[in-house]
Formats: structure tokens, C-alpha cells, sequence
């Protein structure tokens, strides 16, 4: 008798096709399964298609700011606001953290360029939106992700509340272990070292570009990390919160108000012996906010400042009028007394009160001001060799970098530029 092994009445034959046949459907269930829980090739496309590269202006690498004018205007920071800062500015800032210092020489580009040290280094830019790392070898910001984070990292990284978040966050981290293997035993304190001189040129273009910002050295990394995203492999060191000054609005307010496209302002500089630094960082900081800036004197053609320095008048002073322009803007300097008793000058500053302009003095023009009637119950500023001139015309003398009561505008000299600018546009909005 044949023996028969069965499974219920069936044979052997039907059984190992029923194995067979399970196991062919929990492969397939398996395949099934682990496809299920990973992102689908088409969900990743769209999602890295949302994400972007932004190619950054190109920096500005001269100045009319001295270093003696940033170091000055890093005492007494006032908190920045939240308003967005425009490309140039990020594309500025982004250059001062890392390219400036990868790049030997104007003349080297491109990857060969950057130090091995900028590669252990990462900066990262928290923007309205979304977060981004910078790209120094190509001078562009990749996207990470398009969300606003910033109100998150300033809690998290300060630990405290009523963080100012800025318009523009930076967030500076290193990757350890790459210092370590250039360093050894020195890693730490060569990364740390690379990180400070990172964060001191953030504060040094932040200053020259006439924001204001809050620096924060114990960053609580654990938390920067989790925010940001940022990989296990990197440490966040600093973190910088930047931004026009808290409660001034940003140069943007005066272009959208313009449906020319810009404002106007009138330089008045003396023929001779002006001071250049008050000249030229009033000029750029103008430009920079698409105001556009013509310099009048008593005389044409090229005219030399007290330092040497020298600009092209567009216009002689008595052809100038208060109408062709949003603000009157009196530069300071050895030679600028010629114009307190100037009938043309002090009439051209009652004009613009009369108009409602704009007017603006720094150094020692605020005299000019003064000689013109226009300062009495005015707080004001000046150089100090000023005080009693200003005085003895009825203002109220405060010595205070700059004053800003109404419309008239008033500073003490170069180190004040930055700010005496930024109180002319604030000046521009109010007027318009």
C-alpha cells in the first residue's frame, strides 16, 4: 500500500503549491508595506521643487563708513525690528560672515579659493521665508525649508522671553570634527576662534549698514539644532538677530511711497573744507534706500573736502529750490561756516521748514540752522564747538549723537553718519 502523507484528505503535491503560493503573497504584501511607509520619488520631487537657490547680489566692498564709525555705533544698540531686510543688505551680511574671509584675494574665485576652515563652518540665515544656508564659494543662499522659524529660534536660543527676532536671523555653526582632524588637540579653540571672527564681521556690516542687532554668545545649541534642522554633525556657536532699529520704518516705506520710484535730497557741502565722512556716508546710506542725492555748493565741478577727499557739484546753491526736493541736507566741516550768514543758504532752510521738507544738519552746519531761526525750542545736537552758538539762538542742546524733533534733523559729526541717515528717512515717511 502507498503511503500517503496528508494535510486534511489533500497530498503532498497540493500542499507544497499552497506553501508556494503563500509565500510568492507575503512577498509581495511585504514589498507592499515598505513602499507605504517611505516618501514616494514623486512627493520628494515636489517637495524639493518648492525649494529654491537665490543668487545674492554682489557685495559692496569699499565704504565711505570707517572702522572707527562702526566700532563707535556698537555701543547702545537699540533692539532690531522684524521688518524684512532686501537682498543687498542679506547678500551683504552673508558676504562679511564668510566670503570676505575665504576669499585670499579680489582676484581668486571659485572653489580653489575658500579655505579648508569656511567648509567646517556653516552660516545659516533665518528669513520670513523659510531657512537657508549660505553658499560662499558661489555667493548664493539654499533654501532648507519654507518656513518662518524665526520667532521660534529667538526663544529656544535665549532662553528668555522678549527676544527681539529680528528681520533677519544668523545662525553660525561649525562641524567639530573637521577642525579636529586639521588641528588635533586645537580643534575646539581653532573653531571657536573662526566662529568669533565670523560673528565680530556680522556686527562690524550690521553697523554699517545702518541696523542694529542682538548677539547671542551662549547659544543653547541642543535647541538651535532642532529648530534650524540643522545635521547632528554641527554645532551652532552664535546666533545674530538683525534688523532696521524697532519702531523705524525700512528705507522700502519710502520707495513704495514714491510713484516716481524715489525721493530727493539736496547735499549742501562749502566749495572747500568739507567734512567728506559726514558727505559720503550721508550720501550712500540716501542711495542705498533709492533716494536720489544731488550735492550743491557756490561753485561747480569738483570740490575738496577737508581730509582731502573730493565730489562733483550737480548744482549751484542759488539755483537750488526747496520744491525739487523731499529734504535739505546741510554737511558739516571746517569751511561750512560760510554759509551761517549766507542769505541764500538760510533762506533755502526756511523754505524747506516753510514746505515741509525735511532738514537735516550734521557736524558743524546745525549752526546754519540755527542762524536761520529754525532751532528755537528745537531739540538738537551739533558739534560740540557749537554748543553755545546753538544756544544763545533758543535750542535745546543735548550733545546726543543725533536729534530728531519734527522734521529737522541734527547730528554731531562722522561717527553719527549711520544714524543721522536713517533719521532722514524716518523723517522722508513722516513728510510724504
Amino acid at each position: 500500500m502507498r503511503r500517503r502523507t496528508s494535510f486534511g484528505n489533500r497530498p503532498v503535491s497540493y500542499l507544497r503549491k499552497a506553501q508556494v503560493a503563500l509565500l510568492c503573497l507575503l512577498a509581495v504584501a511585504t514589498t507592499c508595506l515598505g513602499r507605504q511607509g517611505q516618501p514616494q520619488p514623486q512627493a520628494r520631487r515636489a517637495t524639493a521643487a518648492r525649494l529654491k537657490v537665490i543668487q545674492l547680489p554682489e557685495p559692496v566692498t569699499s565704504s565711505a563708513v570707517s572702522l572707527e564709525q562702526t566700532l563707535l555705533g556698537n555701543r547702545n544698540m537699540q533692539p532690531p525690528g522684524n521688518q524684512r531686510l532686501d537682498l543687498p543688505k542679506v547678500g551683504q551680511l552673508a558676504w562679511a560672515a564668510q566670503r570676505a574671509m575665504t576669499t585670499p584675494s579680489s582676484s581668486a574665485t571659485g572653489p580653489a579659493a575658500v579655505a579648508a576652515e569656511a567648509l567646517a563652518m556653516r552660516v545659516y540665515f533665518l528669513l520670513p521665508d523659510g531657512v537657508y544656508l549660505y553658499n560662499p564659494v558661489d555667493h548664493t543662499l539654499q533654501q532648507m525649508n519654507d518656513e518662518d522659524m524665526r520667532d521660534e529660534m529667538a526663544a529656544g536660543v535665549s532662553n528668555q522671553t522678549g527676544t527681539p527676532i529680528g528681520g533677519c536671523q544668523i545662525i553660525i555653526a561649525a562641524a567639530p570634527q573637521e577642525f579636529s582632524k586639521r588641528y588635533g588637540t586645537r580643534g575646539r579653540t581653532a573653531m571657536l576662534l573662526e566662529a568669533g571672527r565670523m560673528s565680530q564681521s556680522i556686527q562690524l556690516q550690521t553697523i554699517a549698514l545702518g541696523l542694529t542687532y542682538v548677539g547671542i554668545d551662549g547659544v543653547d545649541s541642543a535647541a538651535a539644532r532642532r529648530v534650524a534642522r540643522l545635521p547632528r554633525n554641527l554645532e551652532p556657536i552664535y546666533a545674530a538677530f538683525i534688523g532696521y532699529p524697532a519702531g523705524q520704518a525700512p528705507p522700502s516705506a519710502i520707495q513704495d511711497a514714491t510713484p516716481q520710484g524715489g525721493r530727493r535730497a539736496l547735499l549742501v557741502v562749502a566749495p572747500q573744507g568739507f567734512q567728506e565722512e559726514e558727505l559720503m556716508a550721508t550720501k550712500r546710506a540716501l542711495e542705498l534706500a533709492g533716494v536720489q542725492v544731488m550735492v550743491a555748493s557756490t561753485r561747480l565741478g569738483q570740490l575738496t573736502g577737508m581730509l582731502g577727499g573730493s565730489i562733483r557739484a550737480d548744482l549751484l546753491l542759488n539755483q537750488a529750490k526747496a520744491d525739487d526736493f523731499n529734504a535739505i541736507v546741510f554737511i558739516g566741516g571746517v569751511d561750512t561756516m560760510i554759509y551761517v550768514n549766507n542769505s541764500i543758504a538760510l533762506n533755502l532752510a526756511r523754505q524747506a521748514t516753510t514746505k515741509r521738507k525735511v532738514l537735516a544738519a550734521i557736524g558743524t552746519a546745525p549752526s546754519i540752522l540755527a542762524g536761520a531761526g529754525l532751532l528755537r525750542g528745537v531739540r538738537s545736537t551739533a558739534y560740540l564747538s557749537e554748543q553755545d552758538r546753538m544756544v544763545q539762538a533758543g535750542a535745546i542742546y543735548t550733545g546726543n549723537p543725533v536729534e530728531k524733533d519734527g522734521l529737522i534733523v541734527t547730528a554731531t559729526g562722522p561717527a553719527a553718519a549711520a544714524l543721522f541717515a536713517r533719521a532722514i528717512l524716518d523723517g522722508l515717511v513722516e513728510a510724504q
